[in-house]
């Protein structure tokens, strides 16, 4: 099945239709320049992969330098999918890319995660013999990329998008993106490059505001009203204010942080309708595996329910902002929410795994927000047997540490013993006491081999070790876990 070339009838099926897949840049002659660009980038990648290294960045950074218009000459034509956004980019890319490859359509992603130029750049050097045999069986081929919030702005244009999906905006890396504005302004300068569909969480404030003056491009998703609460969150401040007037918004509900439904009561700034939301519905009582059952409804009144093996309210989020991408791609919704139970948790996000007779579960936390969610997963489970805590301050994951003072570590405070590494465990730990964990239930290490040596040994047999990291720390471990553990490499 090839994706389909007109979309279904919706309150926005005004859009352009999407391009068609078939037609693409493999049938046009590449200029020599393009070639000499793919045929090194590939010769270094072969190399780096020959020392065991991951080769995600190297070979595109030559080749861009060998071909500056790469990027636009390999997706000229192409059927692209761009998503960006602070939280859920991996796993909205992950769930758009199973929902594809169910209904015959192959990809082409950037599954490791490397999101800037570089990265995508050599994405798209590696699939080159896989794209060109697609071509030829003239069977779908979609690209869909995950992209670096303030890179957005910069390549979005490059990568001729038929839709582009903003999922979220919270704190994160302050020394990169410095506040939330600065970091949606950068994404919007990508969004005036492109004329392509544009899918936005309408419970984000700051979200939304990108499609006000772009109706005719603009879908949006959201939690369904029954997830709503009237109680606010410690993180529910980071866009309190009007992005138009500075007035405080008013909302009729949160589902946390500070998404939910917000409206100006001085501009009159408001929520808009939402395309598609997403309910989260108990769970069957003999239900054993892990995930949640979803239950979408449209604008229409159409309905569908699915399955989703990945759980957490923001992976809630994450789904429908990738079934709403494919909506407006032209595939119908009963369809999509049946297929979602073929997903699974990319690396590092709720991904887990079976060792020495427990289970181990590796949930990437990077910014306030995100270990909120995290904390209050963990602290509920069922299964839990131990907590393991990372944290660095590389350059990919923001020196700047402060965010971890605003994590309400308070409201969820986790059994005795924390396990912490990496190398600003002690800073992380210092936190912990003053949110209220005993000094001596805090077990800091940087060594974080040892500590995961450790934290295992102590969680009972049956029982799951939760692990908390952030992007460095975390690379740095499932590397070792990934060799321990037969675990697929980062970059697959």
């Amino acid at each position: 099945m090839i994706l389909p070339a007109t979309k279904p009838t919706t309150n926005n099926s005004t859009k352009n239709p999407p391009k068609d897949p078939l037609k693409n840049s493999a049938n046009q002659r590449l200029s020599l320049r393009t070639r000499f660009a793919i045929a090194l980038g590939r010769a270094v990648s072969r190399i780096l992969r020959l020392f065991g290294r991951g080769a995600t960045t190297l070979p595109g950074r030559i080749s861009l330098i060998v071909d500056p218009g790469l990027l636009s000459h390999l997706t000229a034509g192409r059927q692209v999918f761009l998503v960006t956004g602070t939280n859920g980019k991996t796993t909205t890319v992950r769930i758009i890319c199973t929902l594809l490859e169910q209904n015959g359509v192959q990809v082409t992603t950037n599954t490791s995660g490397a999101n800037l130029d570089t990265g995508l750049a050599t994405t798209l050097i590696s699939a080159q013999a896989a794209i060109r045999t697609a071509d030829r069986r003239s069977t779908g081929n979609a690209f869909v990329f995950e992209i670096d919030e303030a890179y957005f702005g910069k390549i979005a244009d490059q990568l001729n998008p038929a839709v582009a999906v903003v999922t979220n905006f919270f704190r994160d890396q302050l020394d990169r993106y410095g506040e939330l504005r600065t970091t949606r302004n950068l994404i919007e300068k990508g969004l005036t490059k492109i004329d392509s569909d544009i899918v936005l969480n309408a419970d984000d404030s700051l979200c939304a505001s990108l499609g006000r003056y772009r109706p005719e491009q603009a879908s949006y998703f959201a939690m369904a009203p029954e997830m709503l609460t009237e109680q606010p969150t410690r993180s529910s401040d980071e866009a309190s204010y009007c992005t138009y007037c500075g007035e405080r918004y008013q909302y009729n509900g949160r589902s946390y942080g500070h998404l939910g439904r917000f409206h100006c009561p001085q501009c009159g700034f408001t929520h808009p309708e939402p395309d598609l939301t997403v309910q989260v519905l108990p769970a069957n009582a003999d239900q054993k595996e892990q995930g949640q059952q979803l239950l979408f409804r449209t604008t229409a009144g159409e309905q569908a329910q699915g399955f989703l093996p990945i759980p957490g309210i923001h992976n809630a989020y994450n789904a429908a902002a990738a079934v709403l991408a494919l909506q407006t791609a032209g595939y119908p919704l009963p369809v999509l929410a049946s297929q979602l139970a073929a997903a699974s948790p990319a690396f590092g996000r709720m991904e887990r795994f079976s060792a020495e007779g427990r289970e181990v579960c590796l949930l990437l936390v990077k910014n306030p927000v995100g270990m909120d969610r995290a904390l209050e997963y963990v602290t509920a489970a069922d299964d839990f047997g131990g907590s393991f805590l990372l944290l660095n301050s590389e350059e990919p994951d923001g020196r700047d540490i402060s965010w971890i003072w605003d994590v309400d570590f308070e409201s969820n405070p986790m059994s005795a013993p924390v396990y912490i590494a990496g190398k600003r465990c002690h800073d992380l730990a210092l936190r912990l006491y003053y949110g209220g964990q005993p000094r001596a239930a805090l077990i800091s290490d940087p060594d974080s081999i040892a500590q995961f040596e450790r934290a295992l040994a102590k969680c009972p047999v049956g029982r799951c070790l939760y692990i908390l990291p952030n992007y460095t720390a975390m690379l740095h471990l499932r590397a070792y876990l990934a060799d321990r553990y037969n675990l697929r490499p980062f970059w697959e």
